[in-house]
């Protein structure tokens, strides 16, 4: 089974260039929120070549607001720091808490590198 891959992220906000014609609703095409599908105008995010409204960009497990921290993405879903560390997150043997950045592998255990220590003498 290959292995599947999320990737941390942080979204961009940035305005829509609003296509300029001279009758104001000529014939150009918006560009639609991957969520809603409504067009997008004014403020918005994008992630990934992909556009959301503020208030649409939100996690796919809790559907809280991701447009002000970091997510994770995975097969496609959106999810916030909290839920991809419940639902994938790795946990360090010794002291329980999710592991981000460094680990330590040994033994079939993971640890954060704080908490390898030797056992007799720590």
């Amino acid at each position: 089974m290959p292995e599947e891959k999320a990737f941390h992220q942080q979204a961009m906000h940035s305005p829509l260039e609003q296509q300029k014609s001279a009758g104001g609703s000529g014939g150009g095409s918006s560009i639609p929120c991957q969520t809603c599908g409504k067009p997008c105008k004014g403020e918005v995010l994008r992630v990934q070549n992909k556009h959301f409204h503020i208030k649409c960009f939100i996690c796919k497990v809790c559907g809280s607001d991701l447009a002000q921290g970091g997510f994770f993405v995975r097969q496609g879903d959106y999810i916030c720091t909290l839920d991809y560390q419940r639902m994938y997150g790795t946990r360090c043997f010794s002291c329980e808490e999710f592991i981000e950045g460094e680990v330590v592998s040994a033994l079939g255990k993971t640890y954060h590198p704080r908490c390898f220590v030797c056992a007799a003498c720590k």
